[in-house]
């Protein structure tokens, strides 16, 4: 699999039509996975906090290598990455650990009433992916 950037539209509209949601914060960045015959399976959508901060939206398949390339990409553009889940999205409370995402704490009813968000966050020096501890590579910036 492999990352197409500068395709937003695009991978908006797909997340909406198949997941039924819309990324409605901005600035963000959506960026396509694509499998080998260029069909489009997953997607990272990057918000932006602030100048140092970013939030991931995952939807779909990944692959090992398109997450080594997202976290170059990411960390060649902010400090801190954060991804927020609902208490019940026991595949992602095993998996971001293995990542190397840290857990933060509980987001109190982020998601709604009595729905409750687990924060994770990572830092260049927390991200088994990528070489480099501070900035990442500047190959994306």
């Amino acid at each position: 699999m492999n990352l197409v950037f500068g395709h937003d539209d695009t991978v908006n509209q797909w997340i909406e039509i198949r997941y039924g949601a819309a990324v409605l914060q901005t600035p963000a960045v959506s960026i396509g996975v694509i499998n080998d015959d260029g069909v489009l399976r997953g997607a990272f959508v990057t918000t932006w906090r602030n100048d140092h901060t970013a939030e991931l939206h995952l939807f779909g398949k990944t692959s090992n290598d398109t997450w080594k390339v997202y976290f170059r990409w990411v960390f060649a553009n902010c400090h801190r990455l954060e991804i927020n889940t609902s208490k019940k999205n026991k595949a992602i409370k095993r998996a971001a650990p293995k990542f190397g995402f840290v857990f933060e704490g509980v987001a109190k009813e982020m998601y709604g009433p009595g729905a409750d968000a687990l924060r994770f966050y990572m830092t260049p020096q927390h991200c088994r992916w990528i070489k480099a501890h501070g900035r990442a590579e500047q190959a994306f910036s």
